[in-house]
């Protein structure tokens, strides 16, 4: 990874945060429970939201500029991570080893979103759950139009994220079964153009 992607990017996606999320992450995250996988944990901007109960939180990560600040929000919410360097297509998890996987705006950058889903199936205890909040391609015309002229300069200035995937297709194609659907309503000025879904899948017993 570059200079932008290792020095300026972490610092960017905290400053850039949509006000509007911090009320999606905490319903999102107010109910996980047990061993928690994040994947692209990132700046370890979760990590606030999680309920008192849950002290650790394993964390998988493509990008070693980020755990310098995913520590230093551990360290200031009383909680740690257990690291890993990682890719989602390819998790270094033995099969059913967790009860929660949490995916929040991750599956816009990676390069197989279901790969990703199917490790996350593979890696999550039967009756275990995906709690995601993902951003993708908007419902609404004039959100979408601008989605697909902007697309390529979103994956230059944010290192890959995408603004037109069909997060939602992708979920109800995968072996999950969906137990919670929330189209999140369009954020302020020009976060609309991050339109978000919400919601629960379930890996049957």
């Amino acid at each position: 990874m570059g200079f932008y992607a290792n020095k300026i990017f972490p610092w960017v996606l905290d400053a850039t945060e949509p006000k509007e999320m911090a009320e999606q992450r905490r319903l999102i995250l107010s109910n996980v429970r047990g061993e928690v996988l994040e994947i692209g944990i990132g700046t370890g901007v979760n990590l606030p939201f999680y309920p008192d109960n849950i002290k650790t939180v394993v964390g998988l990560e493509p990008s070693d500029a980020m755990q310098p600040r995913a520590l230093q929000r551990a360290n200031e919410t009383g909680r740690s991570i257990e690291w890993h360097s990682g890719y989602g297509e390819k998790m270094p998890f033995v099969d059913e080893r967790f009860d929660t996987v949490v995916a929040a705006d991750v599956l816009c950058t990676v390069d197989n979103v279901d790969a990703v889903l199917e490790e996350a199936y593979r890696v999550l205890k039967p009756g275990g759950r995906l709690h995601f909040i993902e951003h993708g391609l908007a419902k609404e015309d004039n959100i979408r139009r601008w989605q697909i002229r902007l697309n390529g300069f979103s994956k230059v200035i944010a290192c890959g994220c995408q603004l037109t995937r069909n997060i939602e297709k992708h979920i109800r194609d995968s072996n999950f079964l969906i137990e919670e659907l929330v189209d999140v309503a369009p954020f302020s000025g020009t976060d609309a153009l991050y339109t978000h879904i919400r919601g629960i899948a379930l890996k049957p017993e």
